[in-house]
């Protein structure tokens, strides 16, 4: 009898510890089916957020273009207010005048020292275009 209620006892222990193994293993899987959704939702948001991303890069990379173009007939505008200028202060030379005292010439050398930012500015952006493109 004693060995019957021992056995009995055994029986239940094993079957309690069985049971709890299985609830702490359907605690695993629901806590990994979590995780799952969450993983599927982060995936979705991330991937929505980087084919935008993307497509403001690759809009912005091909208005450039444009503003190379606008940046050759800037650079065609120096050139000739250079060209300008330089006859102007060689005429002015010629007849005897200060060309200190010309204002168009020393706006435009203004004009000219101001552009050595703009020009710096395109071909640091041209740089970054031709990175962008390369990268796609």
């Amino acid at each position: 009898m004693r060995e019957d209620i021992l056995q009995a006892l055994s029986e239940l222990i094993k079957e309690k510890t069985e049971l709890k193994a299985e609830k702490v293993e359907l605690g695993m899987v629901d806590d990994i089916e979590k995780l799952i959704k969450s993983y599927e939702q982060d995936r979705k948001k991330l991937d929505s957020k980087m084919d935008a991303w993307y497509n403001k890069i690759i809009a912005v990379n091909k208005s450039f273009p444009e503003i190379s173009k606008i940046y050759t007939s800037f650079d065609k505008t120096i050139k000739s207010l250079k060209d300008k200028l330089n006859l102007l202060e060689k005429q002015a030379k010629e007849l005897g005048i200060n060309a200190n005292d010309i204002p168009a010439l020393k706006d435009g050398n203004a004009a000219i020292n101001r552009s050595d930012d703009m020009v710096a500015e395109f071909f640091e952006a041209n740089r970054i275009a031709k990175t962008i493109k390369a990268s796609f």
